[in-house]
């Protein structure tokens, strides 16, 4: 009988404090029936062996008094879905900024680094991992997950994908930060080429148009983070991302009127090869705007018959 008291204690610690003394009860009746229908079988007392295999059969304590508690989970069913989703989503922008972050620190001048006094990537995604099962298990635990089910029908993206992807969008949203952080100076790419003794730097131009091309990738960033939050507004993400292309030709064209875009310099070489190279550069700075125009104009042109289509469409459809 020492072990089966020793069991029964092992149980009562691990339960509530006012349910302790009728579980317990309940617990040893039980025990008891079992023991009884094993003597039964055996036809003979159990010794300590016997009771010990019994126990064994009974379950662990600490499963024993899971049973009488009320939350069995970390993460319920019923959660379990959002906090999946959350989890691959977040865990994919950790990396990609991880990926983001070598890349750079191999294209600049050191001023992005990972290691050091930088989490590695494995604990920043195991953090990551525990940060967002607490905050869910929390809310589980305090019934908040009410605002899990209000959800709209109207607000899922459409079934034929006539919307942007999201890995297009969320790549687009890295890719425009970037940009935005070396824009104001945050980060600072190298501007010389050893093999070459060349200095490259952007010509005084760009500073007039520093506050346009600015407000032009922030509205973009803007945009692109509304779409992935109403993917089902295909109609009216693809009319902002129509005029956000005309606001961008607009940048261009003015761009395109100054003729000369960056600034070579270098010690090492001929002033007459220098300034070979200077049109070379301002030649092929003109060609990518020029292209770059052109493919604007082709998005205009593709995503405005979309969305004249997505317009004729809905004034088709019944009220």
């Amino acid at each position: 009988m020492d072990l089966v008291e020793r069991y029964m204690a092992a149980v009562e610690r691990q339960l509530p404090a006012k349910q302790a003394g009728d579980i317990l009860a309940e617990l040893r009746e039980e025990f008891l029936a079992r023991q009884e229908e094993r003597e039964a079988e055996l036809g003979r007392p159990l010794d300590k062996k016997d009771v010990e295999v019994l126990l064994r059969e009974f379950g662990h304590p600490l499963v024993v008094a899971g049973r009488y508690r009320k939350t069995q989970h970390l993460i319920g069913p019923e959660v379990f879905p959002f906090w999946w989703a959350v989890v691959k989503v977040v865990m994919a922008i950790v990396l990609g900024v991880y990926v983001v972050a070598l890349a750079l620190n191999a294209l600049t001048e050191g001023a992005v680094k990972i290691g050091g006094s930088s989490p590695s990537v494995i604990a920043a995604l195991i953090f990551v991992f525990g940060l967002i099962t607490l905050i869910f298990a929390a809310f589980e635990r305090f019934g908040k997950t009410a605002f899990l089910q209000d959800w709209k029908p109207r607000h899922l993206p459409p079934a034929q994908g006539k919307g942007r992807s999201t890995a297009n969008v969320g790549a687009e949203i890295v890719v425009d930060l970037v940009f935005l952080a070396w824009w104001f100076g945050l980060i600072h790419f190298r501007n010389y080429l050893p093999p070459f003794f060349l200095r490259v730097d952007l010509a005084p131009v760009w500073e007039a148009w520093r506050w346009p091309v600015a407000a032009y990738y922030a509205v973009e960033v803007v945009a692109d983070l509304y779409a992935l939050a109403r993917p089902a507004q295909v109609q009216l993400n693809m009319g902002v991302l129509i005029a956000h292309y005309f606001a961008g030709l607009a940048i261009l064209i003015g761009l395109l009127q100054a003729g000369h875009w960056l600034v070579v310099s270098s010690t090492q070489i001929r002033p007459e090869v220098l300034a070979q190279i200077q049109r070379n550069f301002d030649l092929g700075f003109r060609v990518g705007i020029g292209l770059t125009v052109l493919g604007m104009a082709i998005a205009i042109w593709i995503y405005g018959r979309r969305w004249l289509r997505l317009r004729q469409a809905e004034a088709l459809q019944p009220a």
